[in-house]
């Protein structure tokens, strides 16, 4: 198959947060982040995108900055795809003064999340407070390079949503884009984080009545993925949105996952999973075969 235009690798499923949201199938399919590929699996898939002519690709997890050998997959990739847009995200936990240096040196635009002030902690899963994380928001800022800052608001930090907001445009955020947290991964675990349609237009209008807004901001809309197909009706009768048009999953954008099969966006299954066969085998861009089974999902 060819890759679409835009894409995104998930270079490792490990991450050192716990974000009870997180939005990863592998948390409900666990076997989707067996067998993650090694340097080389990466070097052929990267090889792949620049003969399909990819134009741009998104580096993300899991934790991204896990992967000892980051910049040797980083290094490859621009020299491979000179000219197309090359994106990375990351938590910033693990990033320094240096390794912004080295993003920018390859023209790597940077993203992270800040995910609440006094609920960052707990939407994290961790005992950080967020502080540094601000802090490399505003070094980048310094250094000129500055790093794109998403939200994920649940029914936890929404009271919130204007300081998180405030707290990142003052870091010197380039852009903000706040989404509603999704159905999907752990989230579907934990239903109490899911806020309403109602809510989330709430939380949209204080943030528009913000005064002194220097910074371009969006809002993403979806409450579960239309590519979730196994979702369960009745999550669908309650998330979904019958008046959305024809998704470009799979056409215009894509994703590999961490052990080098094709999904068509991140949050998908793979077609056999979609499709409800009990296994499947693909095979990766490193020669090696992966098993997925449906009944073991979580």
């Amino acid at each position: 198959m060819r890759y679409p235009r835009q894409m995104t690798l998930e270079l490792t499923a490990k991450c050192n947060f716990s974000c009870p949201y997180c939005y990863c199938v592998w948390h409900e399919y666990p076997l989707l982040a067996k067998g993650e590929l090694d340097m080389a699996g990466w070097k052929k898939v990267l090889d792949k995108c620049a003969s399909d002519r990819v134009c741009s690709i998104l580096f993300t997890g899991g934790e991204v900055l896990l992967r000892p050998d980051l910049f040797t997959i980083l290094n490859h990739a621009r020299q491979s795809l000179p000219m197309s847009r090359l994106s990375l995200f990351t938590n910033a936990s693990l990033m320094d003064e240096p390794s912004i240096k080295r993003f920018k040196s390859l023209r790597l635009h940077l993203a992270t999340s800040l995910q609440g002030l006094t609920t960052y902690g707990s939407m994290t899963g961790t005992a950080l407070d967020g502080e540094r994380l601000r802090g490399i928001v505003a070094r980048a800022a310094e250094l000129g390079w500055p790093m794109t800052v998403s939200m994920t608001i649940t029914s936890a930090n929404a009271f919130e949503a204007p300081d998180m907001f405030a707290a990142a445009a003052s870091s010197g955020a380039k852009t903000i884009q706040l989404n509603p947290v999704m159905a999907g991964g752990r989230a579907v675990s934990h239903p109490e984080l899911m806020i309403t349609r109602q809510q989330w237009e709430r939380v949209k209008d204080r943030i528009r009545s913000l005064p002194n807004k220097r910074v371009p901001y969006s809002f993403g809309n979806e409450f579960i993925c239309k590519c979730r197909t196994d979702a369960e009706m009745s999550m669908l009768d309650k998330w979904g949105d019958g008046a959305t048009g024809p998704c470009p999953a799979g056409k215009s954008f894509g994703t590999v996952g961490p052990n080098g099969v094709f999904r068509s966006c991140i949050h998908s299954l793979p077609t056999s999973f979609a499709a409800g066969a009990n296994i499947h085998t693909n095979e990766s861009p490193n020669g090696g075969e992966h098993v997925s089974v449906r009944a073991m999902r979580k």
